[in-house]
């Protein structure tokens, strides 16, 4: 389940969270061709990663520990990149990408934020998220030192950089516009609702602006999304769930071995399988993913066959464990413990079983399990209050409480009900957009365009680039 999004542009293969979307989302899709033409012996192309323009800057900025006790003057560096390749320093605007729930990183030069930047001749600059990557507030990820790691914090430390950034470049006049993807499409739009002194606009990509506590709309779309490909894959998966959950109740060794997580525990294990299937769905890669999944359906080593392909692509099981969340040492590339902290204390989003069929997860995943997770994560009884943090950022009524945000949403992404998917048709000051075409994923709109898209896609994009450009007249 989790999770960036970010976010939608990532750079560690393995962050877990909302986002992780251009690099691993090629990654997956890379690698679920791999495992299917092993299969049968055919040759694989390379795939080629966009890079980031050559002009990109790298610098830090000092920013509050915590905006809102004046009493605490303590500060932390935090990091951001800029290009001004594009920008017309007279009239053009500012992309300000922001990063999510892992290490930032620059949006790559074939981005669709990078082919916004040249249409509107515009700057772009990303902060990198507190507590993520390299921008450490604190010595260490212990319970009591996670208390500046919120949603708040980091739009403070958004709108507090913006104002240094526009006096730094000296684009005193020029408007801010906000990108973001999953959680950080939730910070674009929060940006605009919190400060539109500062912001002009938001493009608010897959933006999960709905903290739903019993998320169980979330496995009710994987459902639906792999229906699209015929009952079957969806008959398999179901069987593999099973079939997984009597082997352990028989004899655990056998998925432990098979997954190489000889330590895992039962209740870790059933995450980290249940994102197996997510993942590929999440990220637009359900037709390639249900293909393979029908190619091992009578393989006796079906079962390991799934594990090699999980290692493959995305994070190994054990890293699922508490031991991982547990973990107080800080690594800027392990998001685990902070993500944790975040959809515990806050923002919820928690995955539970379906209510439309047969779930796409273990029965057990209910909120009593989520419960037992969080607290073993922090040894408190840590569980997210969403109606405080709704009632502060108006869950999907944000769209009656903003002007000049772009929501998007992809047509098989989950996370789609926990964003706004509809606005008022008369209200031409916001604009909603489910983009529905095949392996229309998390953060869609915001991989780098192909030839290969969709029409609905490209159209999807022209819609998004003449609202802003009707925003900055």
């Amino acid at each position: 389940f989790f999770f960036q999004a970010e976010d939608g542009i990532r750079d560690p293969l393995w962050s877990r969270g909302l986002g992780d979307v251009y690099k691993r989302q090629i990654w997956l899709f890379a690698l679920i061709a791999i495992a299917i033409c092993r299969l049968h012996g055919d040759m694989i192309e390379s795939w080629d990663f966009s890079a980031s323009p050559s002009s990109v800057i790298a610098r830090t900025f000092s920013n509050f520990v915590d905006h809102f006790d004046r009493s605490n003057h303590k500060k932390f560096d935090q990091r951001y990149w800029y290009t001004l390749d594009n920008w017309d320093n007279k009239s053009g605007p500012i992309l300000f990408y922001l990063c999510g729930e892992s290490m930032g990183r620059f949006p790559g030069n074939a981005t669709f934020i990078m082919e916004l930047s040249r249409t509107l001749h515009a700057a772009v600059v990303a902060l990198e998220h507190r507590y993520y990557g390299y921008s450490m507030p604190v010595p260490d990820l212990s319970n009591e030192n996670m208390i500046y790691l919120s949603h708040d914090q980091a739009l403070a430390d958004s709108a507090h950089f913006i104002q240094y950034f526009k006096r730094h470049i000296h684009a005193y006049s020029s408007r801010v516009i906000t990108v973001g993807g999953s959680y950080a499409g939730a910070l674009s739009a929060w940006m605009r609702y919190k400060y539109p002194h500062l912001i002009h606009g938001a493009l608010s990509s897959s933006g999960v602006v709905n903290a739903v506590l019993d998320f169980s709309d979330f496995d009710d779309q994987i459902r639906a999304s792999v229906q699209k490909s015929g009952p079957k894959c969806e008959s398999i998966i179901h069987k593999l769930i099973k079939e997984a959950e009597d082997t352990w109740k028989t004899n655990p060794w056998i998925i432990k071995i098979a997954h190489d997580a000889p330590f895992i525990e039962w209740e870790d294990f059933m995450f980290y399988y249940s994102d197996i299937f997510v993942e590929a769905v999440q990220y637009g890669q359900r037709t390639n993913f249900c293909d393979f999944l029908e190619k091992i359906e009578n393989d006796p080593e079906r079962q390991h066959k799934l594990a090699q392909f999980a290692i493959s692509y995305r994070a190994p099981c054990h890293i699922y464990s508490f031991d991982y969340i547990r973990t107080t040492q800080i690594d800027p590339y392990n998001n685990y413990r902070q993500w944790t902290y975040q959809f515990c204390s806050s923002l919820g989003y928690l995955n539970t079983v379906g209510r439309k069929g047969e779930p796409m997860r273990f029965k057990e995943m209910t909120l009593k399990y989520w419960q037992s997770y969080c607290k073993k994560s922090f040894d408190t009884v840590t569980f997210p209050n969403t109606n405080e943090t709704n009632s502060i950022y108006g869950d999907l009524r944000i769209a009656q409480l903003v002007s000049n945000v772009f929501f998007t949403n992809g047509g098989e992404d989950p996370w789609q009900w926990a964003g706004v998917r509809s606005v008022d048709p008369n209200d031409r000051s916001v604009e909603a957009l489910v983009i529905d075409c095949d392996n229309c994923g998390h953060c869609v709109d915001l991989h780098a365009p192909t030839p290969d898209d969709s029409q609905l896609l490209k159209e999807a994009r022209e819609r998004i680039t003449k609202r802003i450009k009707e925003w900055l007249k």
